[in-house]
């Protein structure tokens, strides 16, 4: 396995909800701050940035185009016209919520959750969008931040973060009502004084979790124990995804957001993209509307 490397140095304020497009062969993914959309062809090793509407903060792949939430909606994206169609809004929440970490679920809809923007508030809440776009809210406690959607390649275990209280969280997922039963710690991430962000699931059912301000991404064994510690350069990892020739990639976004001058004098690449080679490859990737 190598050394992470940055590959696209944007200088994200707070690039997060990296998401690989097999069709194109291109990663993209989002910095929430600036309301920007970014693209990375690991083939020419180009970069591209996009103006949005809103203050995207996740995005899955949809019928050329991703499905998109930000602030408190969500809609539908085509990067090949920058056209933005709202589809729901988040009628109920208060104007200082809004939108956070999301993915696709193995039933072809699309989860994410919300959190207070000024992270001083527990009411981040959890919702699930059909592919007809209803809105529900799933049955889960409320925490502070809402982070990592994804599920185990034999779509039987859920994960999230709780992100303050520094605990990864599995959920037994039914595949037939969709159904979420047996809430429980899967890792805690005190021990390296970061916050559990964004994640990825390998083909072998580990998880990859990006650690805010723990400068680290922790592979996590099925059973909740650590397998294996990724240094980064840059104190504040926020997601990953996997990519690249046969998902062997793993990319990895950073933020800037917060960092002290002397910071960011230390860590040029603080925003950045990062890819790392893996030798287990990512689990395919999900799509918004297709079970």
């Amino acid at each position: 396995m190598s050394e992470p490397v940055c590959v696209a140095s944007t200088g994200c304020m707070l690039g997060e909800g990296p998401l690989w497009s097999p069709s194109e062969q291109l990663l993209w993914w989002v910095d929430i701050r600036r309301a920007k959309l970014h693209r990375y062809n690991p083939a020419t090793e180009n970069s591209r940035r996009y103006d949005l509407p809103i203050r995207a903060s996740a995005i899955a792949l949809h019928h050329g185009g991703f499905i998109m939430i930000g602030d408190r909606e969500g809609g539908l994206y085509d990067p090949s016209t920058e056209a933005y169609e709202r589809k729901f809004v988040l009628e109920a929440e208060p104007s200082s919520v809004r939108t956070n970490d999301g993915g696709a679920a193995p039933d072809g809809s699309f989860w994410f959750g919300v959190m207070d923007d000024s992270e001083s508030e527990v009411c981040g809440r959890y919702y699930r969008v059909a592919p007809d776009f209803s809105l529900s809210q799933l049955n889960l406690p409320a925490v502070m931040v809402t982070n990592t959607f994804r599920f185990s390649p034999d779509n039987q275990t859920f994960y999230t973060c709780d992100s303050v209280e520094q605990e990864i969280l599995a959920h037994d997922y039914d595949a037939i009502t969709g159904a979420l039963s047996g809430r429980r710690v899967f890792a805690t991430t005190g021990d390296g004084g970061g916050y559990p962000d964004g994640s990825a699931v390998d083909a072998d059912g580990y998880l990859w979790n990006a650690q805010w301000d723990a400068a680290r991404v922790v592979r996590y064994a099925p059973d909740g124990q650590i397998d294996r510690i990724v240094d980064m350069p840059v104190a504040r990892p926020t997601s990953c995804a996997f990519g690249g020739k046969g998902l062997g990639t793993l990319f990895i976004t950073t933020a800037r957001v917060g960092l002290s001058e002397d910071a960011l004098e230390a860590q040029p690449f603080a925003g950045g993209l990062f890819a790392l080679d893996v030798d287990t490859p990512g689990a395919p990737q999900r799509v918004f509307g297709d079970a």
